[in-house]
């Protein structure tokens, strides 16, 4: 990383984890994109200064999930990063804002996934020019993709099932396995701020749901939560209105959430 008023050369071996949260899951459409949004919430409401990033290059979407597709602003389709440097400041004040908040979105029909450095470049700039970046890392497949992710914390978003669980295993268990080019990860202990349950859509009261404590108790690690199901906010996102609340089902666990998060900047 070179350069100076933000901006930044990106090599392979540059790091964007200093202030990155990356959010996965195995299962989908559990709300792992409306959970991310909402912690960026949660910690802009803290005072941090805060930017979300779209890297489900499979959906994308986030900025009509959030309501803001009509607002003008830069998407990562029109982002612009030669020989992987980007300024900081200006890329900021091109996003378009939702809650005071920075959104990189990416849409699938307005353009090609962008490369991985063209991604590095993006997560790193927004790291300068913030205090913490929130990446939607959908299943987990821009921590592949993105050489400079490898020191990016991490949060599991697992549904309280059992192929839920199940599932979230696997993926704590890749997670934590060796990733490009040979580099061992370290402990979860070290990597991974927090493992996030929640119930699954659907279901009649606790009917097929595990508890918190049991699915700690199969994944050998906290669980926190239990997120349930919001049918306000999944209906205002059908309709295209956004998250406009952090509802009662989501508050306690995304405050908890976002206490790790700012125990762990404190850290650094």
């Amino acid at each position: 990383m070179s350069g100076s008023s933000g901006d930044f050369d990106i090599g392979a071996d540059a790091g964007t984890g200093d202030n990155t949260v990356v959010l996965t899951s195995s299962s989908g459409g559990i709300g792992l994109s409306a959970l991310a949004a909402m912690l960026a919430w949660e910690l802009r409401m803290r005072k941090l200064t805060a930017a979300v990033v779209d890297a489900d290059f499979r959906a994308g979407g986030l900025d009509v999930l959030l309501g803001i597709e009509s607002e003008e602003g830069l998407r990562f389709g029109g982002l612009d990063a030669p020989l992987g440097r980007i300024e900081a400041e200006s890329l900021n004040r091109r996003l378009p804002k939702w809650e005071g908040i920075g959104v990189l979105a990416f849409d699938p029909w307005n353009g090609d996934v962008p490369d991985w450095w063209e991604i590095q470049a993006a997560i790193c700039a927004l790291g300068e020019a913030n205090d913490v970046v929130v990446v939607d890392g959908a299943d987990g497949g821009v921590l592949d993709m993105v050489p400079g992710l490898t020191d990016s914390k991490r949060i599991v978003v697992a549904e309280l099932s059992v192929l839920g669980v199940a599932r979230a295993k696997a993926h704590i268990a890749q997670l934590e396995s060796c990733e490009g080019g040979g580099s061992v990860e370290p402990s979860r202990t070290d990597r991974i701020l927090a493992v996030v349950g929640v119930q699954p859509r659907g279901a009649r009261g606790n009917a097929g749901c595990l508890s918190v404590l049991e699915a700690s108790d199969y994944l050998s690690c906290e669980v926190i939560g239990p997120i349930r199901p919001d049918r306000k906010l999944q209906r205002d996102l059908l309709e295209g209105l956004g998250i406009q609340r952090i509802g009662t089902g989501s508050a306690a666990c995304v405050r908890l959430t976002a206490d790790r998060v700012e125990a762990w900047m404190g850290e650094r």
